[in-house]
């Protein structure tokens, strides 16, 4: 299984290409076994790489759950999974993951949960449509990406709730918006392209994409032989 990633601006993708090579062994014993069989390699080689495609979309979470702290439920909302098959040179199938960055208030370890002023901190000058004013500032955020890693704390970040209702952890720029209020972005982490492109990640979907192709291809070689269908 082979890995390429790309990235476009806030969106990303990485390409997981699972061939033959994965399970060189299983398609030895394969041809051996269906050699009086017409086309019964390839058929298997087809099942068996269908039965892995289906595993390696249903374990990308997982894989990324072992790493960054992040639920299923934030990764799914933000996962684009396509397939592509070929049967050219040898059975290839091509798994494409993409989409935008995540938030980084939907990582574990996000505070404040919701918008909080820092009352102690006593309030601080903003501009507002132009002008002036005296206002609290949010609490200090924190977040972070990684299991096993403290929450980073933001000292000039906050949480703050848009008029859409989103929420997240956002920072000044230093600039000011149309209406003359201090223009604020988003802290974003990474995408499930980039999360799932991490080496660790890649390489533990790697390992179970090889065990699976050839588990897989065994059993598809079993149902050939038996008359299965």
């Amino acid at each position: 299984m082979n890995t390429e990633a790309r990235t476009n601006g806030i969106t990303g993708s990485i390409v997981v290409t699972v061939n033959e090579a994965a399970g060189q062994a299983a398609i030895e014993r394969a041809k051996t076994l269906l050699a009086g069989i017409p086309g019964g390699v390839d058929k298997a080689a087809k099942a068996a790489m269908s039965r892995t495609v289906d595993r390696l979309r249903r374990d990308s979470n997982q894989a990324i759950r072992e790493k960054y702290d992040i639920t299923d439920e934030g990764i799914r909302a933000e996962k684009n999974v396509r397939v592509r098959y070929s049967f050219q040179n040898g059975v290839q199938a091509t798994v494409t993951f993409s989409g935008r960055k995540i938030p980084l208030y939907r990582f574990g370890g996000a505070y404040p949960k919701v918008p909080t002023q820092d009352i102690a901190a006593g309030k601080k000058p903003v501009m507002v449509k132009g002008a002036w004013t005296m206002q609290y500032q949010g609490v200090a955020a924190r977040g972070h990406q990684f299991k096993g890693t403290s929450p980073t704390q933001f000292m000039d970040a906050f949480v703050a709730q848009m008029k859409s209702g989103h929420i997240g952890i956002f920072e000044r720029t230093g600039g000011s918006t149309s209406e003359g209020s201090d223009a604020i972005r988003e802290i974003m982490g990474s995408s499930v392209a980039q999360m799932v492109g991490n080496q660790q990640v890649a390489q533990g979907l790697t390992e179970r994409a090889y065990e699976t192709f050839e588990t897989e291809l065994d059993k598809a070689v079993y149902r050939i032989l038996t008359g299965w269908r």
